[in-house]
């Protein structure tokens, strides 16, 4: 059974997270969490929303929702009333949740003042895979999705079952991406990290790529392109990838991966 957390504020962004959610997973027994607050969010002026239109918002999603699950698939609400991130962690723990899916807006879309979205904080604070849902994202089952990784820590099985369990799901390619500015040889070190990742992921549809001469997000972009990518993966324990390419955005062009690709983020 999977159980999959999703924070909501009724915004057209949080049906997109929920449609998401849904989509990539089709399997009988799988509960969905409706994880919301009666209150105003405190990250916003709604002063003037009130418990009765947001039970009135729960309703109708609830409706909508429970006519496009699956057969043997539950959507179950869940009310947050305290701290948020402390509620998080009480959903995750008492609910046995496998994954958070969170949306978010472009193009501050992990800026802790933006609506709805407490994604950083969720990232760091809270030991769950989460997958993040950008604006523009089509979220459709993805077919060719990128992992990346310098090899600079021991990856551990924990989080490589984890994706495995993804990638065999959805019936896609793993393409695991090394960013380089050099292009140096591996360390041992990093080949040893590397060989592990071969292994543990060995029963799957994978290669490895590498890309230099450019920065983290310019280079992960010629490579979304290039690969026509629809979902990014990355390791939480990572913060050097995950502060470039999540919390410090330096593109500003069209084709923007943060505007369409989903990230999952995987706890070690």
């Amino acid at each position: 059974m999977k159980h999959i957390l999703i924070p909501v504020d009724f915004s057209d962004q949080s049906w997109k997270a929920a449609q998401c959610a849904l989509t990539l997973h089709q399997n009988a027994g799988v509960r969905f969490y409706l994880f919301y607050s009666e209150t105003p969010d405190t990250y916003t002026n709604e002063v003037d929303v009130v418990c009765e239109s947001r039970a009135r918002d729960l309703q109708k999603w609830l409706i909508k929702l429970k006519a496009i699950i699956q057969n043997g698939q539950v959507i179950i609400p869940l009310r947050w009333e305290g701290s948020f991130i402390e509620d998080v962690r009480a959903a995750v723990y008492d609910n046995e949740i496998d994954l958070i899916v969170l949306s978010t807006q472009y193009p501050n879309i992990f800026c802790d003042d933006v609506k709805g979205s407490h994604t950083r904080s969720i990232i760091t604070r809270v030991k769950c895979p989460v997958l993040i849902v950008p604006r523009e994202s089509k979220c459709g089952v993805p077919r060719q999705v990128v992992l990346l990784s310098d090899f600079n820590f021991k990856h551990r099985s924990q989080a490589t079952s984890i994706i495995s369990k993804f990638i065999k799901r959805a019936k896609a390619h793993l393409n695991i991406l090394q960013l380089s500015k050099t292009g140096n040889a591996l360390t041992t070190t990093q080949d040893t990290n590397k060989s592990y990742l071969q292994t543990a992921l060995s029963h799957i549809s994978h290669s490895f790529h590498f890309v230099i001469d450019k920065t983290m997000d310019e280079a992960l972009q010629s490579f979304v392109d290039m690969h026509q990518v629809d979902l990014v993966i990355l390791f939480a324990k990572n913060i050097n990838l995950s502060e470039n390419l999540l919390f410090s955005p330096t593109l500003n062009q069209h084709n923007d991966y943060h505007k369409s690709i989903p990230f999952l983020v995987v706890h070690e």
